[in-house]
């Protein structure tokens, strides 16, 4: 398994956030009952978690570890990671994940702006049935190296958990055809969000890091390209 060097990103990728935000919730239970598990094969929360897989801690997020596979970390100018991708057998898969209202999910309000947005950008989308419920696929225009104008697939994930909401987005080979995302749907399967205590509005972002471990820490950035995120517009 490598792991890729950071990206050195300027842009602003906290596209869920929400200025006009609910206040803090409680930090007392998660609002879930036992009998309201909805992801019995993941995404996990981290109070759910019952396996022995290795994985490895961004904090927010722990994500699997799997021969083969590559991880990017787009990080900003003061340090501060925003999403971890994952690219394995071509598909890239990145992932962010948001506070979330105690009792209500964030993904239905989050498909109709996006929907919304990706018309309004010129862009194609269809909202499916997908191996993680409700998915939307997507056509967005794109500029390619060569400065011309072309289409690239994009699938966007959404699973909303106790207090969270993790969101990823699929490109490459799996994001044109879901039956060629297998081995990165099993990764996503098997993140895991550790939401923690503190109060935080609806679509904050939660806190990711880097590895503890100094041998998983990426050192010299490096150029990558992150999919078009219309909830960002």
């Amino acid at each position: 398994m490598s792991f890729l060097r950071r990206k050195r990103d300027n842009d602003n990728d906290n596209d869920l956030s929400d200025t006009a935000a609910e206040p803090g919730e409680s930090e007392q239970g998660s609002g879930w009952s036992s009998q309201e598990k909805p992801r019995p094969d993941g995404p996990f929360d981290i109070d759910d978690v019952t396996d022995e897989v290795t994985r490895i801690d961004f904090g927010a997020l722990m994500v699997p570890a799997v021969d083969g596979m590559e991880i990017r970390l787009d990080v900003d100018d003061e340090g501060h990671v925003g999403a971890v991708a994952v690219v394995l057998a071509g598909t890239a898969l990145q992932l962010q994940v948001f506070a979330a209202p105690r009792t209500l999910g964030l993904w239905d309000e989050i498909r109709t702006e996006m929907r919304s947005g990706i018309g309004g950008s010129g862009g194609k989308v269809d909202e499916v049935d997908g191996p993680f419920g409700t998915e939307l696929r997507a056509q967005l225009p794109v500029a390619s190296p060569d400065g011309k104008q072309i289409v690239q697939p994009v699938r966007f994930l959404g699973v909303d958990g106790p207090r969270w909401f993790l969101r990823g987005v699929v490109t490459g080979p799996g994001g044109a055809d879901p039956g060629a995302g297998a081995d990165i749907h099993e990764v996503f399967r098997k993140v895991v969000v550790v939401r923690g205590d503190t109060a935080a509005p609806p679509r904050e972002p939660l806190p990711l890091t880097m590895p503890e471990d100094p041998a998983l820490r990426p050192d010299d950035p490096v150029d990558t390209v992150d999919p078009v995120d219309p909830a960002a517009s």
